[in-house]
């Protein structure tokens, strides 16, 4: 009985030492900023097949740390000219920025989509070089940005 007693003390001792220490940890944490830092970048868009086909931004710009989700047209008249770098990123929630059809075949979502309803930009096109936004998923391999905004700049990467 006595080492049952002592077992749930240790236990219970463990327990708050743990807890205490994630709280500190929280305390510790930055809250006035995001965990996911929102980024903007320009390169080429690429479809590579496959089901669903993986969009890419390729020959991108670093990504940089932007303030809001959408491009300002100041923004935009700021990188369109911007110099293409040597990055590779996925691009993913994608179907917003295609075209109604590309939308539609993206995980089957013309199966409880009506065509009618469908609420696509089509400024995300394969070839165009584009300007991105979206948040930055840094730690996974490759690197993603989770679109909050695509802008076409022009109808080739060239």
């Amino acid at each position: 009985m006595k080492a049952s007693w002592a077992v749930r003390v240790a236990v219970a001792v463990v327990a708050c030492s743990m807890w205490g220490g994630l709280a500190a940890r929280q305390q510790q944490a930055d809250l006035s900023r995001p965990t996911v830092a929102m980024v903007q970048s320009v390169g080429c868009a690429s479809r590579e097949a496959g089901t669903p086909p993986t969009w890419w931004l390729t020959s991108a710009t670093d990504p940089t740390e932007t303030e809001t989700p959408y491009a300002s047209n100041n923004e935009i008249e700021g990188v369109r000219n911007a110099s293409l770098g040597s990055n590779r990123l996925q691009l993913i929630g994608v179907a917003d920025f295609l075209d109604a059809e590309g939308a539609l075949n993206q995980f089957q979502r013309g199966d409880f989509t009506a065509s009618e309803s469908v609420n696509a930009t089509g400024q995300l096109v394969a070839g165009h070089r584009v300007a991105v936004k979206g948040l930055f998923l840094e730690a996974t391999d490759p690197k993603r940005i989770n679109l909050t905004s695509v802008i076409s700049l022009a109808d080739s990467c060239s």
